[in-house]
């Protein structure tokens, strides 16, 4: 865990910019197809009081960016950074907080759009569920379940439990290794409609769901 004494717009651009990062590039499917559309939601803001079994709270900030490919294929983007013990002053930029877990995930796929009824400016998206995910977990290791390894495989075996007091998962150590199906079994999301303003090129929020085993 990192402490750090930040300017609370610092902070936000950590979040609400890294997306804007990888628009051109890092989600692109094949490299040659031509980039429709790039649409960006708000982004979310998510609070949990885990008292008064523990003496923490955690916020977390959430951002989407949907890329739409003209080959009919898509990348959503997921960034993602929680903080514990937020402090902001009243009189001042400061911010204080504990650093806890950050990740950016790209899911890729295929999708159908069209022109909504009622408003020409926006379009309504079905995206299939994902066939590839390419995460990097809190700077820790990322994955690629299109170019997996043994490594990757240890990375993510599935928890045997969790330690009550830190809230950490507990890993035996017979365990196996996770396999790329496996993974996208567990955390690829069903298929699902987005809408996308193409005027102000927004993306309103898209809520994933996995399906359960």
């Amino acid at each position: 865990m990192k402490k750090f004494t930040k300017i609370i717009t610092v902070a936000m651009m950590a979040v609400l910019g890294v997306a804007a990062c990888f628009a051109f590039g890092a989600c692109g499917g094949n490299g040659e197809a031509k980039i429709k559309g790039v649409y960006l939601s708000p982004a979310e803001m998510s609070y949990v009081n885990m008292r008064p079994q523990y003496n923490y709270y955690l916020t977390t900030f959430t951002q989407q960016e949907l890329t739409l490919y003209e080959d009919g294929t898509y990348c959503l983007l997921v960034s993602s950074s929680t903080f514990s013990a937020l402090e902001l002053s009243e009189s001042t930029q400061d911010a204080k907080g504990n650093e806890r877990d950050n990740s950016v995930t790209k899911y890729y796929g295929t999708y159908t759009s069209a022109v909504n009824e009622l408003d020409e400016d926006l379009i309504d998206i079905e995206l299939a569920k994902p066939t590839r995910i390419v995460k990097n977990i809190d700077s820790k290791y990322f994955v690629d379940t299109a170019n997996w390894n043994e490594t990757m495989g240890k990375n993510t075996r599935v928890p045997s439990s969790y330690d009550p007091s830190t809230g950490s998962p507990v890993i035996d150590d017979s365990t196996p290794n996770q396999t790329a199906d496996g993974y996208l079994k567990l955390n690829a999301f069903k298929s699902v409609s987005a809408q996308a303003d193409t005027k102000q090129a927004m993306l309103t929020w898209v809520k994933l769901e996995v399906e359960k085993a």
